[in-house]
C-alpha cells in the first residue's frame, strides 16, 4: 500500500486581489459580488512572468533536499496537468520532465481527468512502483490567458504546483483507497469559444459530486461520521456548503479556508488544503481524510487518506 512520503508547494510570490482579477476580466459588478459574498474569493497568487518550470522546480527541488532516500529511489514521476499541453513542443519530453527522463527514469503526463488527475494519478501509482521505488506526482500549470483563468459563474483560477512523493514504505499519511466517478457528456472541449461543451453541467454539478461522495464512501465501507476532514477543490465555497446540507453532514468538516487566499489552482487544491491542515496541526493519528476534486470532462476523483 502506498504512502505520501512528503508533499511540498511553490505559487508566486505576487498576489492578485479580486477586484484587480474582475477587472482583467471583464467580470459585471454582479458577478463580483458573487465570486466575493458567496463564493468566498478575496485573492489570487499570480505572476503571468513566472515560468512554469520556476513554479515546479521550486516544489521538487524542496521536496527531493529533505527526502534524500525517497530522492535515490525515483523511479516514476508523472506530471498532471488539466490542459493538454502546458509548455511549448520543443522535444520528445516537456522541460518539465526532460530533468528526469535524461536521468533514465519513466516520464509521463496526464491529463485526461482535468483537475481531477493529480487524485487519480496517486491510485494509478499503486499499480506501476515496485516495491522498492519512488514515485513523484508534479500537479502543475499556469492560468496563462482569461479563458484559462474563468469558469464561467462558478470559479476564477490561481497558480500554485505541488510536488507529492510516494513510496510503499510506511509514513504518516497512507493512501487507502480511491474511488473515480465519469459523466462522460461533458468530454468534447475542441477550444473553440463558441462551443457549447458546459451546457447542463452548472445543472448537475451537485447531484455528480454528491453522487461521487456517496460511492466512494459505500466503496471505502464509511459513513461520513468517520471521516475527520473533507480537502475538497478550491472551485467555491457555496457549493460545498450546499453539499454539506444535500448529504446532511457538518460543513466544518470541509476545509475551505484557503479558497479566499488560492482561488482554484487547478488539481493542487486539496494538496494546498492539506498542508493548512499540517501547518495548523489539526491531524491526529487515526484520522481519515477524503481528497477529493471534480475535472471538466467530467470526472470526480475521492482518494481515502488515513494518518498514522
Amino acid at each position: 500500500m502506498l504512502h505520501i512520503v512528503d508533499f511540498e508547494l511553490d505559487y508566486p510570490e505576487r498576489t492578485e486581489a479580486l477586484e484587480e482579477v474582475a477587472e482583467q476580466l471583464s467580470l459585471s459588478r454582479n458577478q463580483r459580488r458573487m465570486f466575493s459574498r458567496f463564493f468566498g474569493f478575496e485573492a489570487f497568487h499570480y505572476d503571468e512572468a513566472a515560468p512554469l518550470e520556476q513554479m515546479t522546480s521550486g516544489a521538487v527541488d524542496r521536496l527531493l533536499a529533505r527526502n534524500e532516500s525517497g530522492a535515490a529511489a525515483l523511479s516514476h514521476v508523472a506530471h498532471c496537468h488539466t490542459l493538454p499541453a502546458v509548455t511549448c513542443f520543443e522535444g520528445e519530453t516537456s522541460p518539465i520532465l526532460a530533468p528526469f527522463a535524461e536521468r533514465g527514469l519513466e516520464v509521463f503526463s496526464a491529463t485526461m481527468n482535468h483537475c481531477a488527475t493529480g487524485l487519480s494519478m496517486l491510485w494509478a501509482m499503486e499499480q506501476l512502483l515496485g516495491k522498492a521505488d519512488t514515485g513523484l506526482v508534479l500537479i502543475a500549470e499556469k492560468a496563462f490567458h482569461p479563458d484559462v483563468r474563468l469558469i464561467e459563474n462558478t470559479t476564477i483560477m490561481g497558480e500554485c504546483a505541488a510536488a507529492v512523493l510516494v513510496r510503499r514504505e510506511p509514513s504518516r499519511l497512507r493512501i487507502v483507497d480511491s474511488y473515480t466517478l465519469h459523466e462522460p457528456r461533458f468530454w468534447q472541449n475542441t477550444g473553440h469559444l463558441d462551443e457549447p461543451y458546459l451546457e447542463g453541467f452548472e445543472d448537475m454539478y451537485l447531484d455528480f459530486a454528491c453522487r461521487t461522495l456517496t460511492k466512494a464512501l459505500q466503496q471505502f465501507n464509511l459513513d461520513m461520521g468517520d471521516v475527520r476532514f473533507i480537502l475538497p477543490h478550491n472551485v467555491n465555497m457555496a457549493s460545498w456548503i450546499m453539499m454539506a446540507q444535500i448529504l446532511g453532514f457538518d460543513r466544518h468538516k470541509v476545509c475551505l479556508s484557503t479558497i479566499g487566499r488560492f482561488g482554484h489552482c487547478f488539481g493542487a487544491d486539496p494538496f494546498i488544503n492539506l498542508m493548512q491542515l499540517i501547518e495548523e496541526d489539526c491531524l491526529k493519528s487515526g484520522d481519515r481524510l477524503l481528497l477529493f476534486s471534480i475535472g471538466l470532462g467530467a470526472t470526480a476523483t475521492c482518494t481515502l487518506v488515513q494518518v498514522g
